[in-house]
């Protein structure tokens, strides 16, 4: 596996953990970024084990994915390879958080199918935008189909925008 090939994988650890929706070409790069690299992708650790062989590169402690569209941390990383040097499967284990401009994921396992393109949250996933909550059993992303499955026990809690004493389909009826 080439030097540009096992930075192709890397970068598809970041990029995919999309926590919602598409993500905005505007974003500002990362700051730890070298100047002037605003694709690039920096993946740290403790410590890094890669097996060409066995076609894997476990991250372990201390993982932090710096990309110029988020931010991931997790005790540990798998990336695991197919035959032509390509990343098929992406897991982060133990307290991962992604961090996408205002939104925030964490859950104890996030893994990420490429072929599918299914990005799968358990371990007590919550989904956070601004103040709005979402939780459940399994939080699956479908990053090409742009939906979300919760199951079981799903919920989400929504806030409404601006100010609080906006008026809402929901609201108390005013009393004269």
């Amino acid at each position: 596996m080439n030097k540009r090939t096992m930075a192709w994988g890397c970068r598809m650890a970041a990029l995919v953990w999309l926590v919602a929706g598409n993500v905005s070409a505007q974003t500002k790069p990362a700051k730890s970024a070298p100047a002037g690299d605003s694709d690039v992708t920096v993946i740290t650790s403790d410590k890094l084990t890669f097996d060409y062989m066995k076609q894997y590169a476990f991250f372990e402690k201390n993982v932090v994915v710096v990309d110029p569209q988020m931010k991931i941390f997790a005790d540990t990383m798998m990336v695991l390879f197919d035959s032509d040097n390509k990343a098929k499967n992406i897991k982060a284990e133990g307290n991962v958080i992604i961090v996408q401009e205002d939104k925030r994921a964490r859950a104890a396992v996030a893994e990420y199918n490429v072929a599918t393109g299914v990005i799968t949250l358990t371990g007590e996933p919550m989904v956070t935008q601004d103040k709005n909550i979402l939780t459940g059993d399994v939080i699956k992303f479908f990053r090409d189909e742009n939906r979300v499955k919760v199951e079981p026990r799903s919920r989400l809690v929504i806030y409404p925008e601006g100010d609080s004493r906006r008026e809402s389909l929901f609201r108390e009826p005013k009393r004269d």
